[in-house]
């Protein structure tokens, strides 16, 4: 009786070990996984945070005054950025960067900011950073 506690016991060791192998080489690709189906199934329009909007590559956040008397804007909505749309802005990024220039994106929007490039350059949508 003894002898097959001990072994059941170490079956079951062997199992948790293998359990916890299987976890550690496989968490990486899980959460990555996770992460695209996440992004796949999610509607900009039903996030209502500003900062969870942000954080969609393909979504956008749409600000309004705060008052009609104001000039300050808060944040209205978020929206889904359009397939083409996204299109043209990751050939903007592309031309942005192999044009020296760095893109950044912000709550406002994607802007490609030629100052890395050299003095008095500025964004062409067509042919990146350029001299004014």
């Amino acid at each position: 009786m003894k002898n097959r506690q001990i072994l059941l016991f170490s079956i079951l060791i062997a199992v948790a070990m293998l359990g916890m192998i299987f976890i550690f080489f496989y968490r990486p690709w899980t959460e990555i996984s996770l992460q695209k189906y996440m992004a796949k199934i999610t509607t900009c329009g039903n996030i209502l945070d500003e900062n969870d909007c942000y954080a969609k590559s393909f979504c956008e956040g749409i600000y309004g005054p705060v008052n009609p008397d104001s000039n300050q804007f808060e944040f209205k909505r978020c929206q889904k950025i359009p397939f083409a749309a996204l299109l043209q802005l990751e050939k903007e990024k592309n031309i942005c960067q192999t044009t020296q220039g760095q893109w950044y994106r912000n709550k406002l929007g994607n802007f490609c900011l030629c100052d890395k490039a050299g003095a008095g350059q500025t964004f062409d949508k067509t042919k990146g950073c350029i001299s004014k």
